[in-house]
């Protein structure tokens, strides 16, 4: 339970366990590597037109948990990553800080607190986004729901459904969990019959005035190059790649890599699955990921990786932990140092794909 975790956390952390916990970890030069995954840093306003759960932090929680890796880990980057699975080092304690979409605020307000800090940290960026100044699929959904002038949306793709609006959070929780499931999904026609079913008047100029407002431009991308940040990949329009065709998930893995290598003439090694469920269990998408040139492929079930010498860790199954906005510091501690005490959610990453 939740609530029993967070005591245990709050009295192990009030008793300096999990700090003697971590000096021990890095003497001992355990191979353990924590990746924390952040979307975006904002203050929570009940005004947010978009998706809030994607803000996860504050500003101020952001430089708690900051301060917490400056007192006890050494943050890397993807490349580091690459090499000891390779038969490289880490250094004591390894984390990697990531940040999954693209959104403007890391540039705007995690990119100075990161400076402050002299961390580095790794972007996972959705790329069609960025290029066609377009919402991520997840904000708009959340956008047109919450400014329909109905109270009920009636769906026409991909089946007929009438979903009630009067509840913002659980009538964008059962549009995104079509596109979360839905295998062969064209997203452009949902996205269209969302808009019928709202009433709301929409455009391509409506649409990318929203976008520069939420979403990074290239320019910034640069800018967040140039300061010592590491860009990667988060595929092309951000979809769930076990539902895609295989001609399909081709482009969106090629594709973004493409994209990010061209504008940056960088080079990239890693992608981050949207949505984050393992491919551990499909053999045909991680080919997939593996033949498009990427090394490591990131999910989002909760976990930390142990990178024994003769370990057997997959590559393209790196576990993350998700953070939120009501992580408490106790408990933000207890995922860094007493796994899986603190993991913010028992997501193993596994979708029910239809």
């Amino acid at each position: 339970m939740r609530v029993s975790r967070e005591r245990v956390a709050r009295l192990l952390d009030r008793s300096r366990a999990f700090d003697l916990i971590l000096r021990a970890r890095a003497r001992a030069r355990v191979p353990v590597l924590s990746v924390l995954c952040y979307h975006s840093v904002g203050e929570p306003d009940e005004n947010y037109e978009f998706d809030p759960e994607v803000i996860d932090v504050t500003p101020a929680q952001f430089r708690a948990h900051l301060r917490v890796l400056r007192d006890h880990f050494s943050v890397i980057g993807v490349d580091a990553l690459c090499e000891a699975l390779r038969g490289g080092k880490l250094p004591p304690n390894p984390v990697i800080i990531s940040f999954d979409d693209g959104y403007r605020s890391c540039s705007e307000v995690a990119l100075p607190i990161l400076q402050e800090f002299g961390f580095p940290a790794t972007f996972f960026v959705a790329t069609h986004y960025t290029a066609e100044r377009r919402l991520y699929w997840w904000d708009k959904l959340y956008y047109l729901i919450k400014n329909s002038p109905r109270e009920t949306l009636v769906l026409k793709y991909p089946q007929h459904k009438e979903i009630p609006l009067g509840d913002h959070a659980e009538a964008a929780k059962q549009l995104i969990a079509i596109v979360k499931s839905e295998r062969g999904l064209n997203l452009g026609r949902f996205m269209e019959a969302i808009i019928e079913g709202t009433g709301i008047t929409w455009s391509d100029e409506v649409e990318a005035g929203l976008a520069d407002k939420l979403i990074m431009s290239w320019d910034d991308i640069r800018r967040m190059h140039e300061a010592g940040m590491d860009i990667q990949s988060h595929t092309r329009s951000h979809r769930v790649l076990q539902t895609l065709p295989m001609k399909d998930l081709v482009e969106e893995l090629v594709g973004a890599r493409h994209d990010i290598e061209q504008e940056l003439h960088h080079r990239v090694r890693t992608v981050a699955y949207p949505v984050g469920y393992s491919i551990s269990h499909l053999p045909d998408v991680r080919r997939a990921v593996q033949a498009a040139g990427y090394e490591i492929g990131f999910t989002n079930a909760s976990g930390v990786n142990y990178l024994w010498r003769n370990s057997t860790i997959d590559p393209f199954d790196i576990r993350r932990l998700a953070i939120d906005r009501d992580l408490s510091m106790p408990m933000f501690r207890a995922q860094l140092a007493l796994p899986p005490l603190g993991y913010a959610s028992d997501h193993r990453g596994h979708p029910e794909v239809e």
